[in-house]
C-alpha cells in the first residue's frame, strides 16, 4: 500500500497553490520528527523502494513547507483534499506513538480497499486483520459536510459464532471532510480455535459529536452501508503459563496462557472477585523481559458469569510482539479497588430481568492498590 510521501511523489506541485495553516507547535515539532524518521527510513537497504533523488526531495520539502503534517493536509493542499489518500499506515497513524501495540498490524493485514458511499458518505474499507481472538480493521471516511473533529460512527459489526463480544471504535478528522478510523471487536465463544472470520459491517449513520455543537448539528445524519468481508487467522504459538495464580483483597488472579502471532501477543487471565468487589476491582500490569522491554498493554474486555457471590471472568490484552531474542517475560499484576457509581441490568438463564445500582466501596473497604507477586514465563521453547 502506497504512503503519504509516495503520493507526495505523484503530484506536480505549483508553490502558488499553498495556502497558509496556523498550526501549535507541537504539530510543527510532530511534522518535523515524521519528516526525519523518513529521511532516515529511506537510508536503509530494506524494505523501501529507491527513488530518484530528485522526487525524493520534492517529498520532504512538500512536507515541510505545508508545517501542518498529516493532519492538517486538507487545510494546507485543497486541490487534493478529497482526492489523495491521507495515510497508509492508520493503524500506527492512530496509536501516535502511545503504546506499539499497532506498530506491525499493516505488515500482516490484508488489503480490502472496499468502496461504498450513500448520502454524502463514502467509507472506504482500507486493511483488517484477526489474531484469533479481536478483529481490527481500518477505514478512511469522506463527507459532505464536516462532522467536527471526533464524530460518532453509527455502527456494528455481527458475526455467526460469537455467544459474546467487546469492542469499539476510534475515528479521528485528518482535513475537513476527510477522518480516518480503527475499529477493535474482540469475540467470545466455546470454539476457541478458528481459522477463519467472516464478519458484515453495518453502517447506519454519522454523528457531530463535538462539545459545544448545536443540538442540530448533532442529529444523526442517516446512510446505508453494508460490507462483508473474510480473514484468515494468523498464526500463532500458545505457551501455558505455571505457577500463575495470587490473591489480595479476596480477589484471585490466575494468568493462564499467551498467544503469539506475528503482529502481537495476547495474554488470557482469570479473574475471580467477591460481587462486591466487581465494579470495584482494576487490574494494572506490568509487563517486560530479560533484556529490558516494557510492554504497553491494551485490553479487550472479558466475559464469565456472575454466582450468588462470586464473579468469575476471563480477560485478554493485548501488547506488541516480543522481542525474539527474549528468553523470559515478567508479568506483574496491581490490583487497584476504586469508588465507581452506576448501575445496569443482568439476566438469568431464564432471560428475567434484574435491575441494579452500586456507588463506592463496600462497608469496611478501603481504596488503594496492592502490587501481586509477579510471575515468569518461560519464552526459550517459543525463540
Amino acid at each position: 500500500m502506497k504512503d503519504l510521501y509516495e503520493f507526495f511523489n505523484e503530484i506536480d506541485i505549483d508553490l502558488n497553490e499553498f495556502e497558509e495553516a496556523e498550526v501549535d507547535e507541537l504539530e510543527k515539532s510532530r511534522v518535523k520528527k515524521r519528516v526525519r524518521e523518513r529521511i532516515a527510513e529511506t537510508g536503509h537497504s530494506g524494505g523501501l523502494k529507491k527513488r530518484r533523488k530528485s522526487k525524493g526531495m520534492v517529498a520532504v520539502a512538500a512536507a515541510m513547507i505545508m508545517t501542518v503534517g498529516l493532519s492538517g493536509f486538507g487545510l494546507a493542499f485543497p486541490a487534493y483534499a478529497k482526492e489523495v489518500p491521507v495515510i497508509g499506515d492508520i493503524f500506527r497513524f492512530l496509536d501516535d506513538g502511545r503504546t506499539g501495540v499497532y506498530d506491525l498490524y499493516t505488515e500482516k493485514a490484508l488489503d480490502i480497499d472496499m468502496v461504498k458511499a450513500d448520502n454524502g458518505i463514502e467509507v472506504t474499507l482500507n486493511q483488517g486483520v484477526y489474531d484469533g481472538k479481536t478483529l481490527s480493521f481500518t477505514y478512511t471516511i469522506k463527507t459532505e459536510k464536516d462532522f467536527g473533529e471526533r464524530p460518532y460512527l453509527n455502527s456494528e459489526v455481527d458475526v455467526d459464532f460469537a455467544q459474546g463480544s467487546t469492542g469499539g471504535e476510534q475515528l479521528k478528522r485528518v482535513s475537513p471532510g476527510v477522518y480516518v478510523g480503527q475499529s477493535n471487536y474482540t469475540f467470545f465463544s466455546e470454539e476457541e480455535a478458528r481459522d477463519s472470520i467472516s464478519f458484515r459491517w453495518k453502517i447506519s449513520g454519522m454523528t457531530n459529536m463535538e462539545e459545544g455543537a448545536e443540538p442540530k448539528e448533532n442529529k444523526k445524519t442517516p446512510c446505508k452501508l453494508n460490507f462483508s468481508v473474510s480473514l484468515n487467522t494468523l498464526d500463532y504459538t500458545v505457551v501455558k503459563i505455571d505457577a500463575n495464580q495470587d490473591q489480595v483483597q479476596n480477589v484471585a488472579i490466575s494468568l493462564n496462557r499467551l498467544s503469539i502471532t506475528p503482529i502481537n501477543t495476547l495474554l488470557y487471565y482469570s479473574e475471580i472477585v467477591p460481587n462486591t468487589l466487581s465494579h470495584a476491582a482494576q487490574m494494572d500490569w506490568e509487563i517486560k523481559d530479560d533484556l529490558g522491554n516494557v510492554y504497553e498493554y491494551e485490553g479487550n474486555g472479558g466475559h464469565g458469569k456472575v454466582g450468588d457471590k462470586m464473579t468469575e471472568m476471563e480477560h485478554i490484552i493485548t501488547f506488541k510482539r516480543l522481542d525474539p531474542k527474549a528468553k523470559t517475560l515478567l508479568i506483574t499484576p496491581t490490583l487497584k479497588l476504586v469508588p465507581t457509581q452506576g448501575g445496569g441490568v443482568e439476566f438469568d438463564e431464564n432471560g428475567h430481568e434484574t435491575r441494579f445500582s452500586y456507588e463506592g466501596l463496600p462497608e469496611g473497604v478501603t481504596a488503594g492498590e496492592w502490587t501481586m507477586k509477579p510471575i515468569s514465563v518461560d519464552l526459550s521453547a517459543v525463540n
